[in-house]
């Protein structure tokens, strides 16, 4: 009996181990492994790579043992890390970050070109503020191993990487995703949360999500709980507990690096309020002019709807509107947005929803796009913060979509592309403007 009690417990461990196989993380220029505040495990790089040189700088204020150490490369056009092992024909999400710290005390961060397994490139402009510079790409490696390389833009700036993360995720989700494609991350918020980042553990899977440091009407959920499955992408619940609500909603900063570009966006949103029998909330949602989601969109109480699309962007400067159908009696509303531009793309661009009763999207192809410019986001906090969403809002009678209603144009910060180091305290580094306005 203890004997099979022992291969039982063998068997169950082996089984976590294999289980976590695609979750790393690689501390670029340390040697050794260590356990973050976060209890994440960091391995050195050196099994991953043969080039470049280490350096190490020293924080004005409190960061990450990760985000201090970095790998750079002052010779060759193209270096990379290789044989990083994930599941072969299973979707990853591959996160690389760069604090540049004057670590070389010219302070000038350079700009240079990150590909992820040799086919997905994202363009990265590092800066010299103790903010720092992510760049995220979701897509299905065609091996047992992937690599992400550093492409030198400019003789005289030197590419450089902090960390990779590598985050396995569900073959259901990101189902817009083609075989050889890949997402490469421009924006993922949730609206009406204040301050904290939102991360593991609150996301399972890992993912980084932007809080709105202020905002319009902000709803906050009194559903108990509010059910996931439904949505394919599978955004976490703490994201849908707060939502922004205005009358004729209109997004600007909701933009890609240039026209042209194949790009895929995907909205979340989830009711709010117990609706009275006399109250109803229905909209219609655009970006670039091209209808987000085959159909009108009503957010269910208690779960989630997730509306996307496909499409290539004919502007410079694309923006996303709301507009609540005329029988409507409440204020179009959005918890949570994710926006990418597609690599190794084809075809005409499709939109598609999936509901709280399940529903996949169809894949349809984007539409002759290149890879994208663009940087990601920054260092987020550790752990995402805390499990309480911003209140106020609240409430709202018939009419008002929770007290939205007309009040003149809004403007407020987001940051969305750097975020302060990995701190305890948070200390945004607003650099995008987001306008809220009526549009009639």
């Amino acid at each position: 009996m203890a004997q099979a009690s022992f291969i039982c417990l063998l068997l169950s461990f082996s089984i976590i181990i294999l289980s976590n196989a695609a979750d790393i993380n690689i501390d670029c220029g340390s040697s050794s492994s260590h356990v973050d505040a976060d209890n994440r495990t960091w391995v050195g790089d050196t099994g991953f790579v043969t080039t470049g040189l280490t350096s190490t700088f020293k924080p004005i204020v409190t960061t990450a043992e990760s985000l201090t150490t970095l790998r750079y490369f002052p010779t060759g056009e193209t270096n990379c890390y290789s044989n990083i092992p994930v599941d072969k024909g299973g979707k990853v999400l591959v996160r690389t970050r760069f604090n540049y710290g004057n670590y070389d005390g010219e302070n000038k961060a350079p700009k240079f070109d990150v590909v992820y397994d040799g086919k997905h490139r994202d363009s990265v402009v590092t800066v010299t503020s103790i903010s720092g510079t992510r760049s995220e790409a979701i897509y299905i490696p065609e091996s047992g191993n992937t690599s992400v390389c550093f492409f030198r833009m400019f003789l005289n700036e030197n590419p450089f990487v902090s960390t990779i993360e590598i985050r396995r995720l569900d073959d259901s989700m990101y189902t817009d995703l083609g075989p050889k494609e890949g997402f490469i991350l421009q924006q993922r918020t949730a609206y009406g949360r204040v301050q904290d980042l939102v991360r593991s553990p609150f996301d399972p899977y890992d993912r980084i999500w932007a809080p709105t440091p202020l905002s319009t009407v902000t709803l906050t959920s009194a559903a108990t709980s509010i059910n996931t499955s439904g949505a394919d992408n599978r955004p976490p619940e703490i994201v849908l507990r707060t939502a922004w609500s205005r009358e004729d909603m209109a997004f600007y900063d909701i933009k890609l690096p240039f026209s042209g570009v194949t790009f895929y966006i995907v909205l979340y949103f989830s009711e709010p309020l117990t609706l009275a029998s006399d109250q109803k909330r229905t909209f219609y949602v655009n970006y670039d002019n091209k209808q987000v989601g085959p159909s009108v969109i009503a957010p269910p109480f208690g779960a989630v709807t997730q509306a996307s699309l496909r499409a290539v962007v004919t502007t410079s400067l694309p923006y996303l509107t709301f507009k609540a159908k005329p029988d409507s009696t409440l204020n179009p509303l959005i918890n949570a947005l994710e926006l990418y531009v597609i690599s190794n793309s084809a075809g005409n661009g499709t939109n598609s929803t999936s509901s709280g009763s399940g529903g996949s999207p169809s894949t349809g192809g984007g539409g002759g796009g290149s890879p994208s410019t663009g940087g990601g986001g920054g260092s987020p906090t550790t752990g995402g913060g805390g499990e309480s969403p911003s209140t106020g809002g609240g409430g709202g009678s018939s009419g008002s979509g929770g007290g939205g209603g007309k009040s003149g144009p809004l403007t407020t910060t987001i940051n969305h592309h750097h975020y302060g180091s990995e701190q305890t305290v948070i200390a945004p580094n607003a650099d995008t403007v987001t306008q809220i306005q009526n549009a009639k």
